[in-house]
């Protein structure tokens, strides 16, 4: 090698070896900053104000499950409205409960972006619960959804700023239809399908609801709404009959109230008062008190400073219940936010082999996927029961298809009343372009070894021998879905079938049929773990995927100035994280690959 050549080979070796030192360099600097900040924040978690509130501030997506720490889109992400975990959110309305210092839970619904029945059912109970103890529920909005309404019921003092919108209308399903337009576009779609009620695909096929999917739509719909009426009629001490007749002549009683929302709601007993912003800034100061560093403001304390406040106790020495959380679509992988993986199926196997642990809770919140994927969780799930530790299933929101497919082996299964579930069935679907590129003047053609070996091109028609196939499949995987329900709940194959068929139930009727033992939250499941396995004390021990070395040395140091995933309490921290805000992780399910019917929390109804 020339000597010109040697020097342009050592240049590009210095410029390299210059790189990787200031990168590492940039790194040390960065952490060194992180641990600074970290120690010169020390404790400025603001305390618990004497006879304040707890302000809960529901203006993100209520998960079951945190994001997976992200210590680096912790620092760049842009972010929004971070999730909160539904757990935790529980755990600050208990400590509430008995706690002297504080008089009761203010909630901020103004930017509630919805959330699944079973998630509202818990949250209420939870809000009742601090009525019964003697503290007070104050809501005070500008504006309510239906389903921040639910929760404001639930409230001792409800006020409505006189130019606030609430409108409440019930429960709708309506997907679009899209047969004709493939027609038009000569697209040729076949779906293969066990089970009269997998209705997912019909939007594909037809330009209506079939008499299966109006009736099953029809029946879960009114079960979920029966369950809201119920709830609000009673917490607002109010008769169904005038209730229901209210949402049937909404028009025209609004009509009658001059078009102002506000004052419907007033009129319909639906609030308490009509009060401007100043006006309920003195009631809230008049319940808890003026803020003693600002007059515009009532003692109050955010939930993130609060649970600061009242971490939770040390874990005893004691044997473990491991709560694991299957939340989202099941699907082969890793996994990781919002997908059901091998992640899951890890944590389960983690909590067989180790022996502190002595039963396992499953909290399922999805809306099924992969049949193989589902196999494997549940197969998971069993080999934890032959080890001789009990397995129990909490439902969250939604738990169908492969959701109930992987909650069939428990021991004991809960649900909320308005737990979407059951979905046993199975479909597949294709689409070939044939007549589509006709219309163009493409065409195909061609030569195969064998009947098969050209089955999968999509600009020929579905090829008969492949139909066979993938149908041979659905009927197999139906088969086993229905043999796993069978052996799990104890019930004879006639019996599965008649519950099966696709068909989706709430969890209030799921319960009726024995496709779940106990209506309860998560806390129930966990006690029943406990009972079980014969535990007079234990611990929870929540499992979760774990982090790299670097990964979770870099959140420890995050999460001490406040960008960990549970907000600061500390106002430097609260700063950065105003700055640098965590990542936006909104759980985003997909409900159409299930085949079921869920309640789109933004949009208030029922969409596929």
């Amino acid at each position: 090698m020339s000597s010109e050549k040697l020097g342009l080979w050592a240049r590009l070796n210095r410029g390299l070896e210059g790189l990787r030192r200031s990168l590492a360099n940039v790194g040390f600097v960065l952490i060194v900053v992180l641990v600074a900040l970290g120690l010169s924040q020390g404790d400025g978690t603001p305390s618990v104000p004497e006879g304040g509130a707890l302000v809960l501030t529901l203006d993100g997506p209520l998960v079951d499950a945190p994001p997976t720490p992200d210590p680096f889109s912790a620092l760049f992400d842009e972010g929004g409205f971070e999730p909160l975990v539904l757990a935790e959110v529980l755990r600050a309305l208990r400590a509430v409960k008995s706690d002297a210092a504080l008089r009761g839970v203010v909630l901020d619904l103004d930017a509630f972006p919805g959330a699944g029945f079973a998630t509202l059912e818990r949250l209420g109970a939870a809000l009742a619960d601090l009525r019964a103890a003697g503290k007070t529920v104050v809501t005070h909005s500008e504006g309510l959804s239906q389903a921040a309404y639910y929760l404001a019921s639930f409230s001792d003092e409800l006020y409505l700023d006189p130019e606030g919108d609430l409108w409440l209308r019930g429960l709708a399903s309506e997907p679009l239809y899209f047969g004709e337009a493939l027609d038009r576009l000569k697209v040729s779609v076949e779906v293969l399908r066990a089970g009269r009620y997998k209705a997912a695909v019909e939007p594909l096929l037809r330009n209506d609801m079939s008499p299966e999917a109006r009736e099953a739509d029809q029946a879960l719909i009114d079960s979920l709404w029966a369950g809201y009426a119920e709830t609000v009629v009673a917490n607002r001490r109010m008769d169904p009959e005038p209730f229901d007749r209210l949402l049937r002549e909404w028009p025209q009683r609004l009509l009658a109230a001059g078009g102002d929302s506000a004052r419907l709601a007033l009129e319909a007993g639906l609030v308490d008062e009509l009060l401007p912003r100043d006006a309920r800034l003195d009631r809230l100061q008049s319940r808890f008190g003026v803020d003693p560093e600002d007059p515009m403001a009532y003692q109050a304390i955010g939930l993130g400073a609060y649970l600061a406040n009242r971490p939770e106790a040390p874990l005893p020495e004691a044997p473990a219940v491991a709560v694991i959380v299957a939340e989202g679509t099941i699907a082969p992988g890793a996994g990781g936010d919002g997908q059901v993986g091998d992640d899951v199926v890890a944590q389960i196997d983690d909590a067989r082999l180790d022996d502190a642990v002595a039963a396992v809770v499953l909290r399922v919140n999805s809306p099924g996927g992969a049949a193989n994927q589902s196999e494997q969780v549940r197969r998971a799930l069993a080999l934890v029961q032959s080890h001789g530790k009990p397995v129990v299933v909490s439902m969250g929101d939604l738990a169908a298809s492969g959701g109930y497919w992987i909650s069939s082996t428990a021991d004991h299964i809960f649900a909320e009343a308005g737990t979407i579930t059951g979905s046993i069935g199975a479909f597949a679907l294709t689409a070939t372009f044939e007549h589509s590129a006709g219309a163009l003047g493409v065409s195909t053609d061609g030569v195969q070894t064998h009947p098969l070996a050209g089955a999968t091109n999509a600009f020929r028609p579905l090829n008969p021998g492949l139909r066979t196939m993938i149908q041979a499949g659905i009927d197999r995987t139906y088969a086993a879905f229905q043999a796993r329900v069978a052996e799990g709940r104890g019930l004879t194959p006639e019996a599965v079938d008649a519950l099966a068929e696709g068909r989706v139930w709430s969890g209030r009727t799921a319960f009726e049929l024995g496709l779940v033992d106990t209506l309860g939250g998560l806390e129930d499941a966990i006690a029943e773990a406990a009972r079980l396995a014969e535990l007079e004390a234990y611990r929870v021990q929540r499992f979760t995927p774990a982090l790299s070395p670097l990964e979770a040395m870099l959140s420890v140091m995050l999460d001490a100035v406040g960008l960990g995933p549970r907000p600061s309490a500390g106002p430097l921290g609260a700063w950065l994280a105003s700055v640098f805000s965590g990542a936006e992780a909104l759980i985003n399910l997909d409900y159409r690959n299930a085949g079921v019917v869920v309640w789109c929390p933004r949009c208030e109804r029922l969409t596929p």
